[in-house]
C-alpha cells in the first residue's frame, strides 16, 4: 500500500530524570539492600504545529487539550527490562507523584542498583485501566508482575486495549493509553537523567467546515448533525513494535496490528449542530487502510430545509491511495462548501491535512 501522503508528527517528549539535581537526597534514600530511589520527572510538552498543506493563515490547526495529555496518578507503570536479554525484570515500585515544575510531573520509586556493565531500559505506561486491556480483570500492577522473566515483546504482545460498541470514546470516562521507553542504562546509587518520548496508542480526527469558518447564506447554515465512522479496529496495542523513522519528528510511519483478531465496527455521533468544526472528539485504534478493511466517515448535515450525507474517505484529499490510520497523528479532514455556479445546490469538496499532535498543556496533566 502507498502511504499516499507524508505524516508529520509530535515529538512528546517523557523525560526521566533519575535523582538529577537531587543526587544527595536520594544517595541518603538508598539502603544497604541493593535497592535505591529513583525519580522520574515525566514532560508532556512537545513541538509547536506544523501540518501538510495548512490553510493560509492558520498556525494552530488542532490544538492539543489537557485531557488528551492527561495520566491517572494511580494507572501509571514502570517496567524495567534488561537491555541485553530483553526480558522483563521487574515494576519499579512504590511510584508517587510529589510536586513537580509548571511543565513537569515526578514521579518517585524504587528499583535495583545495577551492577557491572548491567544496564536496564525503563518502560512507561500509563492509563492501562480504563482501558479494558484483553485479558485483565484484576489489579494491573498484580498483572504485569505475573509478566516477570517474558521477553518484552511478548509483555507488549498482552497489552491489547477494547474499543467495542458504537459509542464514541469519552476522555472523561478513559483517559488515552500511552507509552514510552527509556534508553539503555545502568542505575548506580546516586541515580543518573534519563529521557524517552511517549506516544498516544490512538489517532484523532477532527472535521471542519471551510477551515473552521463555516457557511451561511441566506438558505441558512451549512450543518453537520452526524458522524459515523465506519470499519473502525475495535482494539489496539498499548505499545507499537513497529520501527521509528530515524527522523524523529516523524515518529511512527506505519500501524502495528500484527497477529490482533480484530473486528470491524461503526462509531455513531449523533445530535450534533456542528457549523464550523468537530474536534478532540473522535479517537481511532492502528489500522491497515485496505480496500476491504477501509476506514471512512459518513458525515449528514443539512441546507437550505434539505438532509445530505456525505462519504469522506481516508485519502489526500479524497482522492488516490488510501492513507492508514497511525498512532499519535491527527487527521484533519476540511469540507470545503461553495455554492455551485449556477446557484443549484452546494458542492462540497474535501481537504485533507495530517498533522502534529500539538502541545500538550500539564493542566491538570495528573489525577
Amino acid at each position: 500500500m502507498k502511504r499516499g501522503l507524508s505524516y508529520i508528527v509530535m515529538v512528546v517528549l517523557c523525560g526521566l530524570c533519575l535523582s538529577s539535581c537531587a543526587n544527595d537526597e536520594l544517595v541518603e534514600k538508598a539502603g544497604g539492600d541493593g535497592r535505591a530511589p529513583v525519580r522520574l520527572t515525566l514532560s508532556l510538552s512537545g513541538n509547536s504545529s506544523r501540518a501538510i498543506n495548512p490553510p493560509v493563515g492558520d498556525g494552530e490547526l488542532d490544538p492539543t487539550t489537557p485531557e488528551q495529555g492527561a495520566i491517572v496518578e494511580d494507572d501509571v507503570y514502570v517496567l524495567v527490562i534488561d537491555a541485553v536479554t530483553q526480558r522483563l525484570k521487574y515494576l519499579v515500585e512504590d511510584l508517587r507523584v510529589i510536586d513537580g515544575y509548571a511543565s513537569q510531573k515526578i514521579l518517585e520509586g524504587t528499583m535495583e542498583r545495577t551492577t557491572g556493565h548491567e544496564q536496564v531500559r525503563l518502560v512507561v505506561l500509563a492509563n492501562l485501566n480504563q482501558n479494558q486491556i484483553q485479558g485483565v480483570t484484576g489489579d494491573m500492577q498484580t498483572y504485569l508482575k505475573t509478566l516477570v522473566g517474558k521477553e518484552v515483546r511478548e509483555v507488549y504482545d498482552k497489552l491489547v486495549y477494547n474499543y467495542t460498541g458504537s459509542a464514541p470514546w469519552n476522555l472523561t470516562e478513559r483517559r488515552l493509553p500511552m507509552w514510552g521507553i527509556s534508553p539503555a542504562t545502568g542505575v548506580p546509587p546516586a541515580g543518573q537523567s534519563l529521557e524517552c518520548k511517549l506516544y498516544r496508542a490512538v489517532a484523532k480526527v477532527s472535521l471542519w467546515v471551510n477551515g473552521k469558518q463555516g457557511h451561511q447564506d441566506t438558505k441558512g447554515d451549512f450543518t453537520i448533525t452526524g458522524i459515523t465512522v465506519n470499519n473502525a479496529n475495535d482494539k489496539g496495542y498499548c505499545v507499537s513494535q513497529a520501527p521509528l523513522d530515524p527522523d524523529e519528528t516523524v515518529q511512527y510511519l506505519t500501524p502495528y496490528v500484527t497477529g490482533l483478531s480484530m473486528n470491524l465496527q461503526n462509531f455513531v455521533y449523533t445530535g450534533l449542530n456542528v457549523t464550523t468544526a468537530y474536534e478532540d472528539l473522535i479517537y481511532l485504534p492502528e489500522q491497515e487502510n485496505t480496500d476491504s478493511r477501509a476506514v471512512s466517515l459518513e458525515v449528514t448535515y443539512t441546507y437550505g430545509g434539505e438532509t445530505q450525507t456525505k462519504t469522506i474517505e481516508f485519502k489526500k484529499d479524497g482522492v488516490g491511495d488510501r492513507f492508514e490510520v497511525v498512532r499519535n497523528h491527527v487527521y484533519v479532514f476540511n469540507i470545503k462548501v461553495t455554492e455551485t455556479p449556477t446557484g443549484g445546490g452546494l458542492k462540497t469538496d474535501v481537504e485533507t491535512y495530517v498533522q502534529n499532535w500539538s502541545e500538550i498543556p500539564l493542566t491538570p496533566g495528573y489525577e
